[in-house]
C-alpha cells in the first residue's frame, strides 16, 4: 500500500469518526498520565519506548520491502533510530518537566505525519489536522501541569460537601440523586449529566480497574480534555459547512484551536465545557438540518440541546436561534409540507423538553426550587459591584482599566483596607478574562517576568481580533455572499442571544464573577466564522490592499497562536 492510499484511508477514517477517534486517543493516553505529571506510572516510559521502536521498525521494514531502502541503509537507519529513541528516553526520564517533552514530542510526531502523508491531494485536511493537533497537545500539556483544584470555578473539594467535585463524589458514593433541597449545598442545583458521567468515570477507574483515589480524581480532566477537543472539532465542521478554504479556513481555525478559553476548559472539571460542547453540537446539527431537514437531523438537534440543558441550563441559549430557523422553515414550506415538519417538531419537543427540564421539575416538585434557580452570592462579598449603576459600568471605557491587562479583583491588606478594584466594565472584563481567566496574573510569572510583556501584546492582539470579528459579523450579515443568508443570520442570532444573556446577568447579579467569559465561549467560534467569511471575500479580490489585509490577518492569527503557546507553556512549566 503506497503513501497516497494510506493517506486516503486515514483521512476518510478521521473524517467519518472524528469524535470517536479523539475519545480513543484520550482514553489511550489516560493510563500513561492520569491527568497529572505526578501520576505518570513508573513503567509508562518502557511501554512508550518499545511502542515507538515497534512503530519505527515497521516503518523501516515497509520502506525496505517497497524497495526504497537497501538492506544496509535500512539496518543503519534502524540502529540509529533505536539509539536515538533510547537516548531521548534517558533524557526524558531525567527531566523535571516531562509534560514539555510530551508537548514537543507530540508536535514532532504530528509534523512527521504531515510530512509523510500525501500533502498534494489532502493539503487542506492535513493542514487543519496539524493546527488541531498542536492545540490538542497544548491542552494536554496544560492538563498535565494543572491540578483538579487549580484555576477551577466553584469546584470545592472531593472531600468536602459543596462544589462540583463534591457533587460528583456524592453521586459516586450514593448512586442516587440528592435527597435534600439542592439550595442548601452550592452547585448541587445543576443538572447532573456531567457529574454523573464523572462519577461513572470514578467508579470504573477505582472500583473496576483498581486505580487509587487521587490519580482517579485527577484523571477526570481527561474527560474535560475530550470535551474541549469536541468543541474544536465541531468548530472545524462549522467552518467547513460554510465552504471555507485555504487562508479563509486556516485563519479562523488557528484562532479557535489555540484560543486560551478552550485550554482553560480542558483542565476545568465543572460542567461548563460539556455544556458548550453540546451547545456547539446543536449549532452544526441545526445547520445540517436546515440544508437537509430529516427526522434524523432534528433528533440530533434535540439530543444536543436536551443533554446540554441536562448538563447546564444555560445551554438553552441555543434554543432561540434554533427556534427561529424552525419557524422560518415551517412558514416557507407551510402549504406543501406542513405534516412533515409538524411531526419533526413534535418529536423534537418529546425528546428535548424532558431531557432539558426533568431535573428542574423534580426539584420544584420536591422542594419548590425555581427551575431557573441560580446560587446567590451575598451582597457583602468583596466583589460586589452594586454601588455602581449598570449604565455607568457599561459606558465607562477609561483607558486606566487596561493599564493592567490581567483581570483585577479587590483584596484586603493586613490592616483590612480594600486595595485594587474589581473589574466592572463587561467589555474590558471579557477581553481580559477570555485569554487569561480570572486566576492568571503577574504572580504566575515571577520567574519569567518577560511573559508579562508578552501578555500585553496578547491582550491587544485579542482585542483587535474581537473587533475584527464583530465588524465582520455586521458586514457579512448585510452583504450578499455565497454563504447562505439564513445560515449567517442563525449564527449571528446565536451571538446576539449569548451577549444579551451575558449583559442581563451582569445587570441582575452585579458581581465581577458573573462577567466571566466561560459563559459565552461559543462567541469565539461565531467570531472566527465571520472572520473566515470576510477573508474568503478578500481572497477573491485582486487588489493589493485586499491581499495585504489577508496576509496581515494570517500574521495576526499566527502571532496570537505563538503568544498562547508562550504564556500557557510557561504557566505550568
Amino acid at each position: 500500500m503506497n503513501r497516497r492510499a494510506i493517506t486516503d484511508r486515514t483521512v476518510k477514517l478521521f473524517a467519518a469518526h472524528p469524535y470517536l477517534i479523539t475519545l480513543a486517543i484520550c482514553l489511550g493516553i489516560t493510563p500513561f498520565t492520569f491527568g497529572a505529571a505526578g501520576n505518570i506510572p513508573e513503567n509508562a516510559l518502557w511501554i512508550e519506548l518499545f511502542g515507538c521502536i515497534g512503530i519505527f521498525t515497521a516503518f523501516i521494514l515497509y520502506k525496505f520491502k517497497s524497495g526504497k531502502l537497501k538492506k544496509a541503509t535500512a539496518s543503519i537507519a534502524e540502529a540509529a533510530g533505536i539509539i536515538a529513541l533510547c537516548f531521548g528516553s534517558w533524557l526524558y526520564n531525567r527531566s523535571e518537566h516531562k509534560p514539555m517533552w510530551m508537548f514537543m514530542g507530540g508536535c514532532v510526531i504530528c509534523l512527521l505525519i504531515y510530512l509523510l502523508s500525501d500533502t498534494q491531494k489532502y493539503k487542506e485536511q492535513l493542514g487543519s489536522f496539524l493546527m488541531i493537533a498542536v492545540g490538542f497537545f497544548l491542552k494536554l500539556y496544560y492538563v498535565m501541569g494543572t491540578s483538579c483544584y487549580t484555576r477551577q470555578h466553584d469546584v470545592g473539594s472531593f472531600d468536602g460537601d459543596i462544589g462540583h467535585s463534591a457533587y460528583i463524589e456524592y453521586l459516586y458514593n450514593n448512586h442516587a440523586l440528592s435527597d435534600f433541597d439542592v439550595r442548601t449545598k452550592a452547585q448541587f442545583c445543576h443538572p447532573p449529566f456531567h457529574h454523573a458521567i464523572s462519577a461513572l468515570w470514578l467508579f470504573v477507574n477505582e472500583k473496576i480497574l483498581g486505580i487509587s483515589r487521587d490519580p482517579t480524581r485527577e484523571s477526570v480532566q481527561m474527560l474535560t480534555l475530550f470535551y474541549s477537543m469536541c468543541i474544536i472539532i465541531t468548530a472545524y465542521k462549522i467552518l467547513k459547512y460554510f465552504k471555507l478554504k485555504g487562508k479563509a479556513l486556516y485563519i479562523p481555525l488557528i484562532i479557535v484551536s489555540m484560543h486560551p478559553c478552550f485550554i482553560l476548559f480542558s483542565g476545568s472539571i465543572n460542567n461548563d465545557v460539556l455544556s458548550v460542547a453540546l451547545e456547539t453540537g446543536a449549532v452544526i446539527a441545526a445547520l445540517k438540518w436546515y440544508e437537509k431537514p430529516t427526522m434524523k437531523g432534528i433528533i440530533k438537534i434535540a439530543l444536543c440541546i436536551g443533554l446540554g440543558m441536562m448538563t447546564k441550563l444555560s445551554a438553552a441559549l441555543i434554543a432561540p436561534p434554533v427556534a427561529a430557523v424552525f419557524l422560518y422553515v415551517l412558514i416557507k414550506n407551510f402549504k406543501k409540507e406542513f405534516p412533515k415538519y409538524f411531526k419533526q417538531y413534535a418529536v423534537f419537543g418529546v425528546i428535548c423538553v424532558p431531557l432539558g427540564l426533568w431535573f428542574g421539575i423534580r426539584n420544584y416538585i420536591k422542594w419548590k426550587v425555581p427551575i431557573t434557580y441560580v446560587h446567590e452570592i451575598p451582597m457583602d462579598a468583596l466583589q460586589y459591584l452594586g454601588e455602581q449603576s449598570f449604565v455607568s459600568r457599561i459606558t465607562d471605557f477609561s483607558l486606566k482599566q487596561v493599564s493592567n491587562v490581567y483581570e483585577q479583583w479587590a483584596d484586603l491588606d493586613e490592616a483590612g483596607n480594600i486595595i485594587n478594584y474589581n473589574e466592572y466594565n463587561p467589555i474590558y472584563t471579557l477581553l481580559k478574562n477570555s485569554i487569561f481567566g480570572e486566576y492568571i496574573n503577574e504572580s504566575c510569572f515571577m520567574e519569567h517576568a518577560y511573559i508579562n510583556k508578552v501578555s500585553v501584546l496578547f491582550f491587544w492582539l485579542s482585542a483587535f481580533i474581537a473587533a475584527f470579528a464583530f465588524i465582520a459579523m455586521i458586514v457579512m450579515c448585510i452583504k450578499k455572499t455565497k454563504a447562505g443568508r439564513i445560515e449567517k443570520w442563525f449564527v449571528a442570532l446565536f451571538y446576539v442571544t449569548m451577549m444579551a444573556s451575558f449583559y442581563k446577568t451582569a445587570a441582575d447579579y452585579p458581581f465581577t464573577c458573573t462577567m466571566n467569559f466561560r459563559y459565552i465561549t461559543p462567541t469565539v467560534i461565531t467570531g472566527a466564522l465571520f472572520i473566515g467569511l470576510s477573508i474568503d471575500i478578500l481572497s477573491t479580490k485582486k487588489s493589493k490592499a485586499a491581499a495585504a489585509a489577508v496576509n496581515i490577518s494570517l500574521a495576526v492569527s499566527m502571532l496570537f497562536a505563538l503568544c498562547t503557546c508562550l504564556i500557557y507553556l510557561t504557566l505550568t512549566y
